[in-house]
């Protein structure tokens, strides 16, 4: 795991050197000192408070599926799932489901529904904000994709699909090596179950509206950046910024979307109107505050708990 976050860290190192030298690194470092030092505080601030709104999702969803906890412990395996979040498509908070199981004996598919079910309300409600950033002519487009993936979701977490799925997993020959992928291929087809009974009207309703809270507060944390480097910006077009980061760091698989998800601020924030060095300004610190910050707060949880930390 060090070994990764370390290839992570020096890709990133990487990445924002090559970026400073082609946007020239004078600029970069003028146009830094234009920002107010208090914003290198609101940022990070507002990133938390989001992570504060997605925790009482995960609070709602459990208590869904039967499985309430206290906030306390709750909360505790939470934070250390934030170590994760860098991980492609935040697939790697999944392991909250193992630390579930092992500290309070809920079945793995608890956890790991919970991870699949919040990547989907992720999805809706990146779709719901970018078609109300781009205004009326992409309500068509976004209406067309939620109806493929309620269509989707519906498919792939139906009882028939999961036992044809899971019987076909049993046949395939397969060398015995390959034993605990078909394993962990199963727990995820049963998870299917769970996500099943998240992706009801309320839950799904309630989760897609929490979400989307939190992509306008970090909209509204990167207008007010734009604004006092000197490029100001509307909350529609930084919702668009905001949530096309999010898609694109998402699609491209990469560990937490590196380079993917800067070309897509950068190039939409030129696209709006803002200078070079403004947008590499505001997307690093949009990256401090999103990514960098909330995964040392989980590196720090996790480190404080050893029995989540060896597993």
């Amino acid at each position: 795991m060090n070994k990764r976050w370390l290839l992570a860290l020096v890709a990133a190192l990487v990445i924002y050197l090559g970026l400073g030298l082609g946007f020239g690194l004078r600029d970069l470092g003028s146009t830094l000192q234009q920002l107010p030092g208090w914003w290198w505080l609101v940022a990070p601030a507002a990133a938390l408070c989001s992570h504060a709104v997605l925790f009482q999702r995960w609070q709602f969803y459990l208590r869904r599926l039967g499985f309430p906890l206290a906030w306390r412990p709750s909360a505790r395996i939470y934070a250390a799932g934030l170590a994760l979040i860098a991980a492609p498509g935040r697939s790697g908070e999944a392991l909250r489901g193992l630390w579930l199981q092992r500290r309070h004996g809920f079945p793995l598919q608890v956890g790991v529904g919970i991870t699949l079910a919040e990547r989907l309300a992720d999805l809706a409600s990146a779709l719901l904000v970018l078609s109300w950033g781009l205004g009326e002519r992409v309500w068509a487009a976004v209406l067309v994709g939620f109806v493929v993936l309620a269509a989707g979701g519906w498919l792939l977490t139906h009882p028939g699909v999961i036992r044809r799925l899971e019987h076909l997993l049993e046949r395939l020959p397969l060398p015995p090596r390959w034993h605990g992928v078909i394993r962990l291929l199963r727990e995820a087809l049963l998870s299917m179950a769970r996500v099943r009974q998240l992706m009801k009207p309320k839950p799904l309703l309630v989760g897609t509206l929490l979400a989307c809270i939190c992509w306008l507060l970090e909209a509204w944390v990167l207008q007010g950046i734009y604004g006092a480097l000197g490029s100001p910006l509307s909350l529609h077009q930084t919702a668009v910024i905001r949530t096309a980061t999010g898609l694109g760091g998402v699609l491209s698989l990469l560990p937490a979307g590196l380079g993917t998800s800067e070309a897509t601020a950068i190039g939409l924030a030129m696209a709006y109107g803002a200078g070079r060095s403004e947008a590499l300004a505001a997307t690093l610190m949009l990256r401090i505050a999103t990514l960098a910050v909330p995964c040392l707060v989980g590196v720090l949880a996790l480190l404080r708990q050893k029995d989540l930390s060896r597993s």
